[in-house]
């Protein structure tokens, strides 16, 4: 009888990757959102989609300050439409097709709020060994083909529908950080000081 490697399989166990046949045991009455048939099978319905989400503030918010910290726009632009694919939202193909009108999006927020932003990693060293999906190849040679058209370091004129450039310069983005600290305001004359916390008190 062959005896098998134990410490080789908690090692597999423990890789993070699906055991082959997994997907054969859900249930096929109980679907993942992206084993269903997807919401958006229409390119410019699932852009006004993902336009509305990412302008939202909160969103938008989180987004400027990613690009300020210098997180790069092809993985901010590839995060978000994973995240659409995992939820259902759309294929991998179609995500793939908003990858490009994404990434002008988001670079047009960070020139919106006055950010320097970067387009890829390309300072970062990279590990020639490891192997690249077919996604990440098809995502370099989008980014390619987004720095070649902005090698001016200006977004090209009709990379995005004209509704949505519209909703980008009407967007009011603040100035301060939401985290900075309030002005300490003085207090008038006939005006009671503000009461102070438990915490303050001595």
């Amino acid at each position: 009888m062959e005896e098998y490697n134990q410490e080789a399989i908690e090692a597999f166990g423990k890789a993070g990757r699906p055991i082959p046949g997994q997907s054969l045991t859900a249930n096929p009455d109980e679907p993942r959102p992206f084993e269903r048939p997807p919401d958006f099978t229409n390119f410019k319905e699932a852009l006004d989609y993902t336009t509305a989400e990412l302008l939202e503030e909160e969103a938008y918010m989180s987004i400027v300050g990613a690009l300020g910290d210098g997180v790069p726009v092809t993985d901010l632009a590839m995060q978000i439409g994973y995240v659409g694919f995992r939820e259902g939202k759309w294929n991998p193909d179609l995500m793939m097709m908003l990858m490009e009108p994404l990434m002008y999006l988001l670079m047009a927020l960070a020139e919106k709020a006055g950010i320097e932003y970067r387009i890829d990693d390309e300072d970062d060293e990279e590990d020639e060994e490891t192997e690249q999906t077919l996604l990440e190849e098809k995502a370099k040679n989008i980014t390619e083909t987004v720095k070649a058209k902005t090698s001016q370091g200006k977004i090209p004129s009709g990379a995005l529908p004209s509704d949505i450039v519209e909703k980008i310069e009407a967007l009011q983005i603040p100035q301060e950080s939401l985290l900075a600290q309030p002005e300490e305001t003085m207090v008038e004359e006939g005006e009671t000081e503000p009461q102070q916390s438990l915490l303050e008190r001595g």
